[in-house]
């Protein structure tokens, strides 16, 4: 089947709160910079809401059958979207903390293993993972196809409007990586997962290459414009920055 622009197609990105991740060390094959983790569960019922519509939506577990066939060259991996907590592009974050070893998908969902890079930011999301901090993993690409293909409207009903179920058969995956912000833990930080969408629209990130994907500038009403941290220090205090911004959303 010949493959349309990317450019051409609708765009999704995802949080999931993690359902297990761990850091592979010797005794299981690893060396301490080895990350394994599901960067989202299969047949999951989610309510979303985003610039497509408000609907239910499940992942079939072929998904990304497609993408996967292809390898994983143009595949990268980034901390929160390589943006801030605020959904302001990050030039630290658009660098990529690590790379991915595997990606298969399995009876649970879709399995990652991903071996970090020797920098400060890597150093200190594999610090906030080994310590439990990492609450989350994102993931997004283009639609592929749906089924329906065009999401219906809200059905009224006893009890309020019933939302369309819609089954993503086939997507593609652009980038994934840790996220300390679950978009789908909680109902209460949907405003952060929409603000990371626009943000995704239309601000260049750049995946190696000739690849470059369309993101959108925030607001500047939303938050103030990030300041690039150097390395060393400054990269650990940013990180307890995130963590206390967190703790005050109630995240």
């Amino acid at each position: 089947m010949a493959d349309t622009d990317q450019a051409e197609r609708p765009f999704y990105a995802r949080s999931w709160a993690l359902d297990g991740i761990e850091i592979l060390r010797s005794g299981k094959g690893g060396d301490g910079r080895t990350v394994e983790a599901y960067a989202t569960p299969f047949d999951v019922l989610t309510e979303i809401s985003d610039r497509h519509g408000h609907y239910n939506e499940r992942i079939h577990r072929s998904a990304f059958d497609r993408q996967l066939g292809r390898g994983l060259a143009g595949i990268g991996v980034y901390y929160h979207h390589g943006l801030t907590l605020h959904g302001t592009p990050s030039d630290l974050g658009s660098v990529p903390i690590g790379s991915p070893v595997e990606i298969r998908p399995d009876g649970r969902g879709l399995r990652t293993v991903t071996r970090y890079n020797t920098t400060p930011l890597a150093d200190a999301v594999l610090a906030a993972i080994d310590n439990g901090d990492i609450r989350g993993y994102s993931f997004r690409g283009p639609i592929y196809k749906s089924n329906p293909e065009r999401i219906p409207k809200a059905r009224p009903g006893a009890s309020g409007s019933a939302l369309p179920t819609v089954t993503r058969m086939a997507l593609g995956l652009i980038e994934y990586g840790p996220t300390p912000t679950p978009a789908y833990a909680d109902a209460s930080i949907v405003a952060v997962r929409s603000m990371i969408e626009q943000a995704l629209a239309s601000t260049p990130l750049r995946l190696g290459g000739d690849q470059e994907m369309p993101l959108a500038p925030p607001d500047r009403d939303q938050a103030a414009e990030d300041q690039p941290p150097s390395a060393g220090p400054s990269v650990r205090h940013q990180l307890l920055r995130l963590r206390a911004a967190v703790r005050d959303r109630g995240i």
